[in-house]
C-alpha cells in the first residue's frame, strides 16, 4: 500500500492522510468486487506481502480459466 499511497500523493497531489484514505477505499472496493479466489493475491500485492507468491497464484488461477495450450 505504500507504493499506492506514494503514487496517490505524487500523481493526484493528495496529502498523506488523503492518500491513505483513498488507498483504503480502493482496497475495499476491489475486495468487494473480486471473486474470493483473487482477493488474497490482490490483497498481497496491495500490501506488498509475498508479491511473488501472489503473482504465481493469480497466474495459476487465470491460466486455469483459459486452459493450457498444447
Amino acid at each position: 500500500m505504500k507504493e499506492l499511497i506514494g503514487q496517490l500523493m505524487e500523481k493526484a497531489n493528495l496529502s498523506k492522510e488523503q492518500a491513505e484514505q483513498a488507498a483504503v477505499v480502493v482496497k475495499q472496493f476491489l475486495g468487494s468486487r473480486l471473486p474470493e479466489s483473487l482477493r488474497g493475491p490482490v490483497e498481497s500485492a496491495l500490501t506488498g506481502e509475498n508479491i511473488a507468491g501472489a503473482a504465481d497464484q493469480a497466474k495459476d488461477l487465470l491460466g486455469g480459466l483459459f486452459g493450457s495450450k498444447k
